[in-house]
């Protein structure tokens, strides 16, 4: 109770000392709503700061939070982005030490050891980090609790998304959970060129702390096995894969969690964060992707409202399919160059909030994984078509689960 109660005063003393940072910012912003300048970018850069300040549970709640453009300034969340890394890097606190073949991130540490049977990776916990996360996700969701209360959050699911956000955060803590997934993206191994880490010795020796795995080489020499366009596709495959195949939404693909060898295939080091979707949310999903490669507004509207945490009336109901509808055409058919999945997802976002059609977390977070690689697949390969690349890989999976489209 007393290191709950000192983890309450620190955070509240580093977000009163953010609040003041950021003051002057608010205000203008507040005169100004229509033309705020770069208040927004600032506002970003002091939350970003305090999370980063205040640990791994807050970086990911960050994480989470910058990809909700529904709810924050486009700018606000596009700085969050970049200074928490969402799909660009270890982010703050991270650091990976080549020589010593060992990697320090927010939540474990992984080091390179000998093995009787070659090297393997041994991915461990940072000590009390569970106890800490613990405290912090109560206090996480206590403040929702408060937040949720404001005039300004009416009908906004604040308490939902934290106890949501929470799962997430807990489950990165289990190495074990890691193991299962590292298990099941294994299938994926059999229809492409891709490889993943896998998971050595008795699961019940190692527990939850610990997870040895089998050493895959070549990340310091990444650069030079690039294939250009060719690797920009299959990494946008494998993610498409990962949602409507296996059911899981990988959401830090930066380029230290994956790289690919000198024989051409695709290595992915890192099962952590990832979000097991299910059933539901996954057809919901799949057929909302479906609908929108196809350009049929209709559908990708069914199956957004579907997974809405909030009833929507049949007025809303109607101005939410209407507006819908135009950004479905805008999009359709677009390549990578021109289509901005970052833009779509604000513009789908900001439609949501005008018509009270919040989705649940479940659904946000495969858009999550679209955008961590979003970027890297556009330098290498701006003319890749990312609809076209999920359509073949959509029928795949519903073909595997014996289901035809809704339409």
């Amino acid at each position: 109770m007393i290191r709950t109660g000192a983890r309450v005063a620190v955070i509240a003393v580093r977000a009163v000392a953010a609040g003041c940072r950021v003051l002057p910012h608010a205000v203008r912003w507040y005169r100004s709503p229509r033309a705020p300048g770069r208040a927004p970018e600032h506002v970003g850069g002091a939350v970003a700061d305090l999370c980063a300040g205040l640990g791994p549970a807050f970086v990911k709640l960050g994480q989470l939070v910058s990809t909700r453009e529904d709810l924050l300034h486009r700018e606000t969340c596009r700085v969050m982005r970049e200074r928490l890394a969402l799909g660009h890097g270890l982010g703050r606190g991270g650091t990976t030490d080549a020589s010593a073949a060992r990697r320090a991130g927010s939540i474990a540490v992984v080091e390179r050891r000998s093995g009787p049977d070659g090297d393997v990776a041994v991915k461990t916990c940072h000590p009390r980090v569970r106890e800490r996360l613990e405290a912090d996700l109560d206090v996480v969701e206590a403040a929702a609790r408060l937040v949720a209360r404001l005039p300004v959050c009416r009908g906004v699911p604040v308490v939902g998304l934290a106890v949501d956000f929470c799962a997430v955060v807990r489950r990165q803590t289990d190495l074990g959970a890691e193991r299962a997934a590292l298990e099941r993206f294994a299938v994926l191994e059999d229809r492409h060129p891709v490889v993943f880490p896998r998971p050595l010795g008795d699961p019940a020796d190692q527990g939850r702390d610990t997870l040895v795995m089998e050493w895959l080489p070549g990340q310091e020499e990444a650069a030079d096995h690039h294939p250009g366009a060719r690797g920009g596709r299959l990494l946008l495959t494998l993610v498409f894969e990962m949602l409507f195949t296996a059911g899981e939404v990988h959401c830090d693909l930066h380029p230290g969690n994956w790289w690919f060898l000198a024989d051409g295939r695709l290595a992915v080091v890192d099962g952590g964060f990832t979000y097991s979707l299910d059933q539901k949310t996954q057809e919901h999903f799949t057929e909302f992707f479906l609908g929108m490669a196809a350009g049929n507004s209709e559908v990708c509207a069914d199956h957004a409202l579907a997974v809405s945490m909030n009833p929507v009336s049949a007025e809303d109901e109607r101005g939410f399919r209407r507006e819908l509808d135009r950004l479905i055409s805008d999009v359709h058919g677009m390549t990578a160059g021109s289509f901005s999945l970052a833009a779509f997802i604000a513009d789908f976002f900001l439609i949501q909030r005008r018509y009270n059609a919040y989705s649940q977390t479940s659904f946000v977070f495969p858009l999550v994984a679209l955008l961590a690689v979003e970027g890297q697949v556009k330098q290498v390969c701006p003319e890749l078509n990312f609809q076209a690349v999920a359509h073949p890989v959509i029928l795949r999976g519903l073909l595997a689960r014996n289901r035809k489209p809704t339409w």
